[in-house]
């Protein structure tokens, strides 16, 4: 992991351990707020570098935002009955993991930056969930939004 991707994991768990300490049991419904601003901001940025376009399928554009923001050293994305999950297995980001902070609830920034940039990428707003479980798996669901279900 070069420095400067190593600077922006301690950014995000600085931002969870903030929030976490600021709002204590609902952190992880905050830290998915505040990140969904940032998700927002990559999405325009993928967008005007022309990384991705309002036509990418969200499974790809999932994996992009995941190599893009190196989240994880493994991961899986799956596509199944209209959802697509991301399940990742190593993160970067973990503030438990990477950072030895300990929580009484979740503060990841991963699902938020995943929402907003879906959001902004496709121009809506879609409801994802996430089942996360701190130094394990974790797994971020989103719906597959196709062509035929937008229009």
């Amino acid at each position: 992991m070069d420095n400067k991707i190593e600077y922006l994991h301690r950014t995000f768990m600085g931002l969870g351990a903030a929030i976490g300490e600021l709002f204590g049991k609902s952190s992880q419904e905050q830290t998915n707020l505040f990140s969904s601003y940032i998700g927002i901001e990559i999405g325009k940025l993928l967008l005007d570098k022309g990384v991705v376009t309002r036509d990418t399928p969200v499974k790809e554009l999932i994996g992009i935002i995941a190599d893009e923001l190196e989240f994880g050293g493994e991961y899986e994305i799956v596509e199944d009955d209209g959802l697509v999950t991301l399940a990742i297995k190593e993160c970067n980001v973990c503030p438990k993991k990477v950072g030895g902070h300990a929580f009484e609830t979740t503060v990841c920034p991963v699902p938020g930056i995943v929402r907003g940039a879906i959001d902004v990428v496709k121009g809506t707003r879609g409801e994802g969930y996430a089942k996360l479980n701190p130094g394990q798996e974790c797994k971020i669901t989103e719906c597959a939004m196709t062509e035929e279900a937008t229009s």
